[in-house]
């Protein structure tokens, strides 16, 4: 209870002097707000805006809006972009989506008018995160593509490198692990030439989860730790804490070692906590769960479940609310709970129909099937088989699907090749011919050529004759 103590103290006492160090801050930029016109007055309030997200929400919005007006009233069109581009990511860290893309469309309208494609391409990349975060992978995918073809065409590499890193990510989400690859890969390139650490060691740890996913964990553990060291020379706490929450789930996971990928994830917890990260913390939290429920402590593992479920619910992340739902229904089917357990499957199901995510799809049919089976509910046993057996039909189905048209590509082929020798065949034939035509012909020519040249020489001797007669 001391120790608990102690730490609410210190956190408080941490709490109390960041505050106090914006409680400056905005004193400072209001005082120089009462000097400044023009472009200045409009950057300043972008600041106040920006330093009020982390005390008060309505401010920072009131704010922006503020110089919104301000950039109107003075023809400010490019500037008023970026005041909307910033509203769009106070908007964006609050959890309001819908508030975010509708300040992310205006501030496109905004640099529209002006002709400023570099700010059109960032918006246009910061509505693909926010579509991402949604689960619309398809829209978030035609929103980075959107952005990386304006910054390809501007020449901006560091731009369009960091684009594709969040279009890699939709394809390692997608389970296209070697698009991903690629996508990183390419981005590493060009952020080592560039000389950016920071971002050489973001697409590394993407790389290393690409390792991963391939089951080559040493090489992911050694490429995590490069990219760690990197983390540490700049204090980047969230970036360290990720790297080490990913850490803990190959050791969790993959290697078994539960003892490793506590102390992991307990390491990283403890950094998402202190610097405030909600989406971070409720992951970490669920995994150290699913390890309580893999050592059967149950009563710990529902604490956390609750934990995360909350905090995900909190910020409308949907991954995290579907993982926290799934995994308390297979704790439940642990301990042979399989009503409960069903009810958990039935949320996820229903979530992940909400927005379109299919990801849980066959793994809830297994779970029921599993607890419908304990339960010796054969008709609702059946039931579900026949949803698996769907499923598998289908991908059987898609499968054969593309053996047939590869087999088509393949008999299109055979098919070209017999073309092509019938005309091979028929090109030597023709060539023949003409080679019988060009000798006939040079035949004849040389034939007329000695017939002329005898009858010349016999009209020649006729004329000698004639002339040697008296």
């Amino acid at each position: 209870m001391r120790r608990i103590s102690i730490i609410l103290l210190a956190l408080l006492i941490v709490i109390a002097v960041r505050a106090d160090e914006l409680l400056k801050t905005i004193d400072s930029l209001y005082s120089q707000l009462d000097k400044q016109e023009g472009h200045q007055r409009i950057e300043t309030l972008i600041s106040l805006s920006e330093a009020y997200r982390l005390v008060s929400f309505d401010k920072s919005l009131r704010t922006g809006e503020d110089a919104v007006n301000y950039a109107n009233e003075n023809g400010f069109q490019k500037l008023k972009g970026k005041v909307l581009k910033s509203l769009g990511i106070s908007a964006y860290q609050s959890g309001d989506y819908a508030l975010a893309i509708s300040y992310y469309q205006k501030a496109m309208e905004a640099y529209d008018q002006v002709n400023d494609l570099s700010g059109k391409a960032a918006v246009i990349n910061n509505l693909g995160l926010v579509h991402k975060l949604l689960g619309e992978n398809d829209k978030a995918l035609a929103f980075y593509n959107q952005a990386f073809t304006i910054q390809e065409q501007l020449g901006d590499e560091r731009a369009y490198a960091t684009t594709n890193i969040n279009i890699a990510s939709i394809y390692y989400q997608l389970g296209e692990l070697d698009k991903a690859y690629d996508a990183y890969y390419k981005s590493q390139l060009i952020f080592k030439k560039l000389g950016d650490s920071l971002r050489y060691a973001t697409v590394t740890n993407n790389i290393a989860n690409v390792y991963w996913q391939w089951d080559q964990n040493d090489k992911a553990l050694e490429l995590l730790d490069e990219t760690l060291e990197i983390y540490q020379q700049h204090h980047s706490l969230l970036d360290m804490s990720r790297v080490i929450y990913t850490k803990g789930l190959i050791y969790a996971y993959d290697k078994g070692d539960h003892e490793k990928a506590l102390e992991m994830f307990r390491h990283s917890l403890d950094l998402r906590e202190k610097i405030g990260n909600p989406q971070g913390t409720g992951n970490v939290v669920i995994n150290i769960a699913n390890i309580w429920m893999d050592q059967q402590r149950y009563t710990e593992a529902f604490e956390f479940y609750e934990r995360g479920l909350r905090i995900h619910r909190s910020i409308g992340y949907v991954d995290g609310i579907l993982m926290a739902y799934y995994y308390m229904g297979v704790a439940h089917q642990k301990m042979g709970n399989y009503i409960e357990s069903n009810r958990y499957f039935a949320k996820c199901q229903e979530k992940a129909a909400e927005f379109e995510i299919t990801q849980y799809e066959e793994l809830i049919i297994e779970g029921r099937m599993k607890n419908f089976a304990a339960l010796g509910d054969f008709e609702n046993f059946s039931i579900q088989f026949d949803h698996f057996i769907d499923a598998r039909d289908t991908l059987i189905s898609k499968y054969l699907d593309l053996q047939t048209k590869e087999a088509h590509k393949s008999f299109r082929i055979e098919e070209l090749m017999t073309e092509i020798a019938l005309l091979s065949a028929n090109n030597t034939k023709i060539k023949s011919q003409l080679q019988i035509y060009q000798f006939g012909l040079s035949s004849l020519l040389i034939l007329a050529f000695l017939l002329v040249l005898f009858w010349l020489s016999r009209k020649k001797i006729k004329q000698y004759r004639r002339r040697k007669k008296p």
